[in-house]
């Protein structure tokens, strides 16, 4: 029966372990994933010629130009908005077997993630999701991109710590072979249905982070505007070293992973000798 008890609580234990690791590793593989697939979009950008990127930036500015009708009133309600022109999913989709267009970098809250087309479920479990209906995140005169993810998730960080980004932070969006600079000016919460702060503005040129508010209730919406303040087009050597500094991304997260889960393989073992030796 004392054997039958001591199984009970250990069983008891490392469940209770486990449930404390999954977060971790759980974060730690999404980190991995995410960092592979913005490391195969460098690729396969690397991989085009100059005549080609300055082709898919041309449609992309097209792009931009024809959209019309209104803001979504919602991104994370699907369809909310008007109907997205037929070409949407073919512009900055170099990288078809993911559907990425870009990806976005947030020194200030330790964010590197991919930036998707459109809101769809799938995307916003895995990464940063296009806006429809705005602007193409490429930067002109007179653009408000937005791009949304989800907070708070078990599964994946995203855009858990948007709320500790201050005004006059930086972030990055790379887009083929462009990084735009973006200096936040602005930080806003919302009602879900109000879109009057994701309008463009005639003379600015804008990328909103959008995510849910406040944590776990989610019945607002927290905006974090930046305006751009520089875009460079990254040269075949420049790109290389961004490549290099993907690959260090990549190995450093895959440590912190491999970290994660010898911590949590010594909780378990170290639980099991005790119960052993009980």
């Amino acid at each position: 029966m004392e054997k039958i008890k001591n199984k009970v609580v250990f069983l008891v234990f490392l469940a209770g372990a486990l449930i404390l690791a999954y977060p971790g590793i759980s974060n730690a593989l999404a980190e991995q994933e995410q960092t592979n697939v913005i490391s195969n979009y460098e690729e396969t950008v690397s991989g085009l010629s100059d005549m080609d990127l300055a082709a898919e930036w041309k449609k992309a500015e097209a792009y931009n130009q024809s959209i019309t009708g209104e803001v979504l009133e919602d991104p994370f309600v699907p369809g909310s908005g008007s109907a997205l022109p037929d070409n949407y999913k073919e512009v900055l989709n170099v990288e078809k077997e993911s559907g990425v267009m870009g990806y976005l970098k947030i020194p200030s809250i330790d964010v590197y993630l991919p930036v998707y087309h459109g809101l769809g479920e799938s995307v916003l479990e895995k990464g940063v999701g296009h806006m429809e209906n705005t602007a193409l995140p490429i930067g002109g005169m007179g653009t408000h991109a937005v791009v949304a993810a989800h907070r708070g998730l078990s599964s994946a960080k995203l855009f858990t710590d948007l709320d500790k980004i201050k005004k006059k932070d930086i972030f990055y969006v790379y887009i083929l072979n462009h990084v735009l600079t973006y200096q936040v000016d602005q930080i806003s919460i919302i009602e879900p249905e109000d879109s009057e702060a994701l309008r463009p503005v005639p003379d600015k040129e804008y990328v909103t982070l959008l995510t849910c508010t406040p944590y776990g209730i989610n019945s607002h919406r927290l905006l974090v505007r930046g305006l751009k303040v520089d875009d460079q087009v990254i040269t075949k050597e420049k790109r290389v070293e961004e490549e290099k500094a993907v690959k260090k991304v990549e190995l450093t997260k895959g440590i912190a992973f491999a970290g994660v889960l010898f911590a949590a393989i010594a909780v378990i073992v170290v639980i099991s000798i005790k119960k052993r030796k009980k």
